[in-house]
């Protein structure tokens, strides 16, 4: 994606309230070029059967379909303690490059000493 061209476009920005977990995922488009990012997607998760399933991510997808969108990248803002992240679903679904900034690092390794420890 040529980010110079990206920009230089109206962006279209579609948000997908989830009800579950009180987010929001977005779809944001350059629509004359086909391409759109979507931020912090999110799976169906049922705390009470332990079960996880995509309509909130399939609804994304349809929406993507429906503009005949290119997904060029799939961005995670953060850590994402209210929610499962429906990356790599709609990775394998849509094509795409997940990212996530470089400090996620640090947080996983707080948290496999946190939740991990042997002792």
């Amino acid at each position: 994606m040529d980010y110079s061209t990206f920009l230089k476009h109206k962006a279209d920005v579609k948000g997908f309230f989830h009800d579950g977990t009180n987010t929001i995922t977005y779809v944001v488009a350059d629509a004359q070029a086909n391409e759109c990012v979507v931020i912090d997607s999110v799976l169906d998760y049922d705390q009470a059967s332990g079960t996880i399933t995509h309509e909130s991510a399939d609804e994304v997808i349809a929406y993507i379909k429906e503009k005949e969108y290119k997904v060029a990248w799939i961005l995670e803002t953060h850590v994402h303690a209210d929610h499962l992240t429906a990356a790599a679903y709609l990775r394998d679904t849509l094509g795409g490059k997940v990212a996530i900034g470089r400090h996620i690092q640090n947080v996983q390794t707080i948290f496999t000493k946190a939740f991990n420890d042997t002792d």
